[in-house]
């Protein structure tokens, strides 16, 4: 048998374009994701429907998890993140009950990774309580399998999948070095023990360094070296480049990629036993999955020649393809053992379908980077919260893709081929700067884009605003989600109507209303698309800005000065300029720079005074009962008003760029009170929500909203153009 794969890998290369051109079609992104999602779903629907065989804080369990959170990565799709949370809220973020034992704390790389994404606390504590116990032990014990030593040290090669994985996990989250150096130090102590630099493999475990297969050959499981590889990758993952400790890790991953594609079935599969497979013939597809994964992730990061390695990666997810039955059923998992043995059609564990993902995720990865795209544009969002529109640098797309400045163009999915609307942005001049794209992105959630030549889709617009000089010099802004005004010049001839803040309008459809609420004789009265019962006064309103000097708000006159800056169907931006007015014995100007983006419930206020002050960003507080939020570490301030009779109930809030002094209730007033930066300016966001728009009804899901939109700005998309 291993003279047939030896043949395989070489004689493949000398086939040259004819293989190559069969072996592309095998590994093409599209069909490898649509059999991922089809194995996913049936693995959750079968919990689902027969229960859970195993404990969720499993180690079974574990590998499910880690290839369900690299499938939900690509998939773009919050409901498998949300699956693996509510997993882990149902453990309450705990491993299992045997506190030392690898097994049981596999599931910790899991909360690492969505701690790294959600940033709450409560997702690590346990386990990282654990991990420092791990920290502090000798670990000066013998790996002998005696005296359960598995249940203290990581005595047994699957372990290096479960262990020093979910510690190295835990470093990159918190930032804190000792969880990595400590797997580090325990990996090669185990491979000091159990790797055969020989025979470039594990042992399981000290009771198989002296047995043999019956064809003579030393032990070496398949699954328990696939487990070693996949540890391999993942520690890597979490190892710098350039790191010292790396080297060594690179090394034992090339020799061991090596020896493995040396032993691949004539079937694509790696048997039960490595070093004699004759005797075990059934396809076993855990162990498979385990070391396609590695493969091809080396392949991806430069430490494996494609050229070589490719045709073992098509051959063996064909054979993975085999393995799946037409309901997603992924089968020929070898059951739980500790040593070669069968596998059916019929037999399959929650770890396999784990290895299979991990696999096709990789091979994902790998395909899109094989197809002939003029440019790749990669997005991915670190943030808790669904991102919201991307911006991408105009002239760096520009200098890598020349057309872009001859003609129209669209922007598509690299899998899918959906095509993502967008807008360019002038953002006052005559040359486009940015590009504004609507690819909707989850938390956690990557999205590979390209760019090609032709006449995009059109694009439906979200965006308005415009001067209303047959209202008093109102100026007013929306999308499909809410809409705002603030105040002119003019309105101060009219001393009963006057106002200083920001208007709030409460409407209930994706459609712009701002024209045809001007036409209306009473827009204070909801004709089925809305209302604006928003009352702001002399007040800041929703979220309006004034200096705050002596204890007391210095509100400015109405602006005098508008400017459309950006006017589109995803953004609209303008400019308010204000006279100079008294502060305390100083004049002070101001300039403010206001967007909308589509489907945003807050603005952007980019506040530019003409000196250095403190500031009160404020919302109006009314007289009878609401729901209050402040929190001056994230800077978000949320008001849940009363309920306004049966016009419903009204949501304001505003989330802080600009470090926050203080949060208070006062002059009729939630008040941030906070300082213009270096440049003299304030950037923050505000906006509302109302009840019966549906989108929001409750304060909970507002302060939710809030704090979410705080994440999103905190940790913006990563964007990543390459050609």
């Amino acid at each position: 048998m291993k003279k047939f794969t030896q043949w395989c890998i070489c004689s493949c290369i000398s086939l040259g374009t004819a293989f190559s051109a069969s072996a592309q079609a095998r590994l093409l992104p599209d069909s490898i994701m649509a059999s991922m999602k089809r194995v996913a779903a049936w693995q959750f629907r079968h919990l689902e429907r027969e229960g859970w065989e195993h404990p969720k804080t499993d180690w079974t369990n574990g590998a499910l998890y880690a290839g369900v959170y690299a499938f939900a990565e690509l998939a773009n799709d919050q409901q498998y993140f949300r699956q693996l949370i509510n997993i882990a809220d149902q453990n309450n973020w705990d491993a299992g009950r045997r506190r030392f034992f690898a097994d049981d704390y596999c599931v910790g790389q899991t909360y690492s990774q969505l701690y790294n994404v959600y940033g709450e606390d409560h997702m690590i504590r346990r386990w990282r309580t654990l991990a420092d116990s791990i920290v502090a032990q000798p670990h000066t014990e013998s790996l002998e399998w005696k005296n359960n030593i598995h249940n203290r040290e990581w005595a047994w090669c699957d372990a290096l999948f479960m262990g020093p994985t979910a510690m190295a996990y835990l470093s990159t989250a918190t930032g804190d070095p000792k969880y990595l150096q400590t797997a580090i130090k325990l990996w090669w102590k185990t491979s000091d023990y159990l790797y055969s630099k020989e025979h470039k493999l594990y042992f399981r475990d000290g009771r198989y360094f002296d047995q043999k297969e019956k064809n003579g050959q030393p032990v070496f499981w398949s699954r328990g070296n696939g487990w070693v590889m996949g540890g391999l990758v993942r520690m890597m993952n979490n190892i710098k480049p350039g790191d010292p400790a790396r080297a060594a890790f690179e090394q034992q991953f090339k020799e061991m990629a090596a020896k493995v594609a040396s032993l691949q079935n004539a079937d694509g599969t790696w048997h039960a036993a490595l070093l004699d497979q004759e005797s075990y013939p059934a396809k076993e597809t855990s162990g498979t999955g385990f070391f396609l994964y590695a493969i091809s992730w080396g392949i991806n990061n430069g430490l494996l020649p494609k050229e070589t390695y490719r045709p073992v990666l098509v051959k063996g997810w064909a054979a993975l393809q085999s393995c799946v039955q037409p309901n997603g059923k992924l089968g020929y998992v070898q059951m739980i053992a500790a040593a070669p043995g069968t596998a059916t059609a019929d037999d399959t564990e929650v770890y396999g379908v784990g290895a299979y993902l991990l696999a096709g995720s990789e091979l994902v990865k790998l395909s899109l980077k094989e197809q002939v795209w003029p440019v790749t544009i990669e997005l991915y969002n670190p943030a808790g919260a669904p991102a919201g529109l991307v911006e991408l640098d105009y002239k760096e797309l520009a200098g890598k893709w020349k057309p872009l400045r001859r003609g129209p163009f669209k922007i598509t999915n690299t899998i899918t081929g959906e095509e993502y609307p967008y807008q360019l942005l002038y953002e006052g001049g005559k040359e486009p700067v940015k590009i504004l794209v609507d690819a909707p992105l989850a938390a956690g959630g990557r999205v590979m884009a390209t760019l090609e030549e032709g006449l995009p889709e059109p694009v439906v617009k979200k965006t308005y605003g415009r001067y209303v000089p047959e209202r008093k010099d109102d100026f007013a802004w929306e999308n499909d989600r809410v809409a705002f005004r603030m105040y002119g010049r003019a309105l101060e001839a009219t001393p009963k109507e006057m106002a200083y803040g920001v208007d709030f309008w409460n409407k209930r459809t994706g459609n712009l209303v701002i024209d045809k609420w001007y036409k209306r004789t009473n827009y204070h009265k909801d004709d089925g698309d809305g209302l604006d019962y928003y009352h702001v006064g002399l007040m800041l309103g929703a979220g309006g800005i004034a200096p705050y000097v002596a204890d007391s708000i210095w509100h400015s006159r109405n602006y005098t000065r508008h400017r459309i800056i950006d006017s589109g169907a995803l953004r609209t931006t303008f400019e308010l300029g204000y006279e100079p007015w008294n502060v305390n014995g100083r004049q002070v100007s101001v300039t403010k720079t206001v967007s909308i983006d589509a489907h945003a419930q807050l603005s952007k206020m980019e506040i530019r005074y003409s000196d250095t002050l403190p500031v009160a960003i404020g919302i109006s507080k009314r007289k009878e009962a609401g729901t209050i939020w402040l929190d001056e570490k994230t800077g978000v301030m949320g008001y849940w008003e009363p309920r306004h009779g049966e016009d419903g109930t009204t949501g304001i809030g505003c989330v802080m760029l600009n470090p926050v002094k203080e949060m208070k209730v006062e002059k009729g007033h939630l008040l941030a009170v906070s300082a213009t930066d270096k440049n003299k300016s304030v950037t923050y966001y505000t906006g509302g929500a109302w009840d019966k728009a549906g989108v929001i009804t409750g304060a909970d899901e507002w302060f939710t909203y809030l704090r979410q939109q705080a994440a999103r700005l905190a940790r913006p998309v990563r964007v990543k153009i390459y050609k």
